[in-house]
């Protein structure tokens, strides 16, 4: 077994923090993991699925708008999910 491979069994993964963002009709939740000195995000929740476009011409409108606010708004929250792993260093 090699050194890599053993020094990734010990090393254990804690969630820091959920960030749940809300646009619409459109949500999501990510989780904000840290394994070691790496900080992961990982998307735990998405209603409706971030794949989806849309039956017709105006529920695709409707998602495109909602997911760009969406957008808008997990860049906002991106410096609060900064701030509080640098506060949990």
């Amino acid at each position: 077994m090699s050194n890599e491979a053993s020094l990734e069994q010990k090393l254990s993964t804690t969630t820091l923090s959920s960030v749940a963002v809300q646009a619409g009709n459109v949500s999501i939740v990510i989780a904000v993991l840290k394994c070691g000195k790496w900080v992961k995000l990982q998307l735990a929740e998405s209603t409706p699925n971030l794949l989806e476009i849309g039956s017709n011409q105006d529920e695709t409108k409707k998602l495109l708008h909602d997911h760009e606010l969406l957008l808008a708004k997990l860049k906002v929250s991106s410096d609060t999910v900064t701030q509080k792993y640098m506060k949990s260093l």
